[in-house]
């Protein structure tokens, strides 16, 4: 009996895992708008090759997207914390949350 429940125990366990890695339920961005997958992938290069110069400018190209309705405030806000990530030094934490963000449009 015991084995049994060992069985299910894992088995329940990998289908938690499975479903994390499918991006279903466990965080991750969700959908984007167009434009805002373009200024992931620019902070995901940005980011890969630390250019740190690049980053007032894409920020203010985030900030004027937004004004023209382009992208949304809420991937205002994920775009400054990449930003806010690259900026502290945090370089490979900032590429992995826009590749993350890339990812997730992937369906």
């Amino acid at each position: 009996m015991k084995a049994s429940w060992n069985r299910w125990g894992w088995l329940q366990i990998a289908l938690l895992g499975m479903i994390c890695v499918g991006g279903i339920g466990c965080g991750g961005y969700g959908e984007i708008s167009p434009s805002a997958y373009q200024y992931a992938k620019a902070l995901y290069g940005i980011s890969n090759r630390q250019r740190e110069e690049k980053l007032a400018a894409v920020d203010a190209q985030i900030l004027a997207a937004y004004d023209r309705g382009e992208i949304s405030a809420q991937e205002v806000e994920w775009f400054d914390l990449i930003i806010e990530d690259a900026a502290n030094g945090h370089w490979i934490a900032a590429q992995t949350a826009a590749r993350r963000m890339m990812e997730d449009q992937v369906h």
